[in-house]
């Protein structure tokens, strides 16, 4: 579980990432 979490975490991340790019 704490696996997906971070994969999620990751995700979350990214998209971040990508709203403060554009």
């Amino acid at each position: 579980m704490a696996r997906v979490k971070r994969g999620v975490t990751t995700h979350a991340r990214h998209k971040k990432i990508l709203k403060l790019a554009k």
